[in-house]
């Protein structure tokens, strides 16, 4: 199998999906690991810094801004304007404590331990605000579901993700698929369902991350970098609860109508995430072999 720089195992050039590029941040990182089937080849790339929430605050807050954005640039393309930005404007120390956070979040292996491609999706159900439930089973009678676990809407590169994501929606369900979104922190203004202006898909909130703990993607954030988590705009807590720090990695998952993940996205770096044109790229696969089951080849 060939490997990358670091010794590190990447995919075939003669796979029917050629790898995906990431500009400048080329192969070579131990935070991300993205998992198909059936190669279970992964795919490892280098990550940039994090980036504070005064910046983003210009990016995310106007819908219309946001849009614009979205068209112009890749998600990807996105993030390394962020991060280029955070690394020049943030206090050193600040940059310093979120890349340690990386790092150690990083070497608890957690990517590692995480449901991934070729694992059964653990079923689940939640609650929305009106009252009603969601099942995982239900929304899979229909056809192809798509996970995607994010920190909260108070983190800017997840507000960047769901707004590509809103944006591949249309794409995503003329395959067949349904698009569900899961954090522990939604905000108030969700409308009923979960759905927010301009989101076309539901979000529901992971109480106390019971759910990620499910997918084995959730952990606690140390004490020491706490305080950093409040400044890059993770909400003040009110009360001190077991869970009260718990979040999820950045995850995506695609699962297939017969329960079985066909492709894992996970990241020990929140400042980057899966770029949809990958979760089409799967869903493509999945329809081409016969609506159910691995797609025949893919990769990351």
């Amino acid at each position: 199998m060939a490997q990358n720089s670091s010794g590190h195992p990447r995919n075939g050039q003669d796979d029917a999906f050629p790898p995906r590029r990431l500009g400048k941040f080329g192969v070579g990182s131990q935070y991300r690991a993205v998992h198909l089937i059936p190669s279970r080849n992964e795919a490892y790339y280098r990550v940039g810094p994090a980036i504070t929430s005064s910046f983003m605050r210009q990016c995310t807050t106007h819908a219309p801004t946001r849009a614009r954005w979205c068209s112009s640039m890749w998600l990807t393309a996105q993030l390394d304007a962020c991060r280029r930005a955070f690394e020049a404007g943030a206090e050193p120390e600040l940059v310093a404590t979120v890349h340690a956070a990386i790092r150690h979040l990083s070497e608890s292996h957690i990517t590692g331990k995480a449901v991934k491609a070729g694992d059964r999706a653990p079923p689940f159900r939640l609650r929305d605000e009106p009252g009603g439930v969601v099942l995982l089973a239900d929304l899979l009678a229909r056809g192809p579901v798509v996970l995607s676990f994010f920190r909260g809407e108070w983190c800017s590169y997840c507000a960047l993700e769901l707004a590509a994501l809103a944006e591949a929606t249309p794409d995503i369900e003329r395959l067949g698929a349904t698009v569900l979104a899961l954090s522990p922190h939604i905000s108030e203004r969700a409308s009923p369902c979960g759905r927010d202006e301009g989101r076309p898909f539901p979000m529901l909130k992971d109480r106390g991350g019971g759910i990620a703990r499910q997918y084995r993607i959730a952990f606690t954030v140390p004490r020491q970098f706490r305080a950093a988590y409040l400044a890059i705009g993770f909400p003040k807590p009110v009360k001190s609860l077991p869970t009260t720090w718990r979040l999820p990695i950045p995850a995506t998952y695609v699962v297939d109508n017969a329960g079985r993940v066909v492709l894992s996205y996970l990241d020990a770096d929140h400042t980057t995430r899966l770029e949809p044109a990958e979760i089409i790229r799967a869903l493509t696969g999945l329809r081409m072999s016969g609506g159910s089951g691995i797609p025949e080849r893919n990769n990351g």
